[in-house]
């Protein structure tokens, strides 16, 4: 009887130690951390509005399918109508002309961009290369990435620089719009630049690359040679990247081994838009953006490096509204109305994109 109350007395301290033991390592999870930090820090800064970003974020994000201008897009496109998936400018003219609302002529027409409508939960099947020419058909993105391309307004012949380039989603819309004359893409490591490479040359001709793009290293020796170089530039900065972070625990920044990088980052974004900012011509246009929802890593950024240049006489920097892209694309994003400096695309569990933050300057 002893031997089995021991036994019995045994297996349930083992029970308890297991139990512990799974608590804690909960608790290490790095999604987990994340989360708390979300519930923390985003509750008391969007309210009940909070509440619907979360659910929206622990479940799977919504992309929109960016048809490859290069390849057989006309085809692909009969094939995603056929889908019922939806040609997403062209869907959104329809409703401005039933609206009586004049359409926005500025927006780039040469994207192809198909998505589902709002409660379709589909996914658009793996992209594959084209029997003709090998190069794939589509690229998926999350919708609200696209955003930056329209704010940005490219002209023909322009030059850009994509400070931020990799994975390279943002660079290849650009490349689609066929109105850059030169792209510079750089980014901070050469396997994210390795990365960039490889995925354009799946979806862009040779010769093209040659002749339209130019993949570089980012380091600070560059930065007094750009003063002034670009028409455009795109800084999609390094931030805590929320969704991934829910969703994904390795290389999570919310893991032990990047919070130096986790608490510096505000410093680095603030950096590397100052960066942009130098690098543009007189004129020019500015675009920033992250995916997170944090006010410090989006107005916060922005708002303190305006503050920097307005101790310069030789910059007059102004941000640029973008409610005409609010009012566009207002049918397929849900925009929140807590940011008051640019857009911020919030998570809904009907359309969901995001997060994404941009301002233009």
């Amino acid at each position: 009887m002893l031997k089995i109350k021991t036994s019995i007395g045994l297996i349930f301290r083992r029970e308890i130690h297991y139990e512990i033991k799974k608590k804690l390592k909960e608790k290490r999870s790095n999604r987990k951390l994340a989360l708390d930090y979300f519930d923390f820090f985003y509750e008391s800064t969007y309210g009940k509005e909070w509440k619907a970003m979360r659910l929206a974020m622990l479940t799977g994000r919504k992309y929109i399918a960016l048809l490859n201008n290069y390849s057989n897009f006309i085809e692909t496109g009969a094939i995603m109508e056929k889908n019922a998936s939806i040609n997403l400018l062209k869907y959104l003219d329809m409703i401005q002309s039933k609206q009586n609302t004049q359409i926005d002529q500025s927006l780039p027409r040469n994207l192809n961009i198909f998505t589902f409508d709002n409660g379709d939960c589909r996914d658009f099947p793996s992209p594959k290369p084209s029997n003709s020419d090998g190069l794939m058909n589509y690229y998926c993105m999350d919708g609200a990435s696209i955003l930056p391309i329209f704010a940005m307004n490219i002209q023909k012949n322009e030059t850009i620089l994509d400070l931020c380039s990799s994975p390279g989603g943002k660079t290849l819309a650009m490349l689609q719009t066929l109105l850059p004359k030169y792209v510079i893409c750089r980014d901070i490591n050469q396997s994210r630049l390795d990365r960039l490479a490889r995925m354009l040359k799946t979806y862009v001709p040779e010769s093209e690359l040659i002749k339209r793009v130019s993949i570089q290293m980012n380091n600070p020796s560059l930065k007094s040679s750009d003063e002034e170089c670009f028409d455009r530039v795109l800084v999609d900065v390094p931030c805590t990247n929320d969704r991934h972070s829910l969703h994904t625990e390795e290389n999570n920044i919310f893991s032990k081994v990047r919070s130096n990088e986790r608490s510096n980052i505000q410093k680095k974004q603030t950096e590397l838009l100052t960066q942009a900012i130098l690098a543009c011509k007189l004129n020019g246009s500015i675009v920033y953006s992250t995916c997170s929802l944090s006010p410090i890593q989006n107005e916060g950024v922005v708002n303190t490096v305006l503050n920097i240049f307005d101790a310069e006489p030789r910059y007059f920097l102004k941000i640029e509204p973008l409610d005409h892209l609010k009012n566009y694309f207002d049918y397929f994003f849900t925009f929140s109305p807590a940011c008051k400096t640019g857009l911020l695309v919030s998570p809904d569990i009907k359309k969901n994109f995001g997060p994404f933050y941009l301002c233009k300057i």
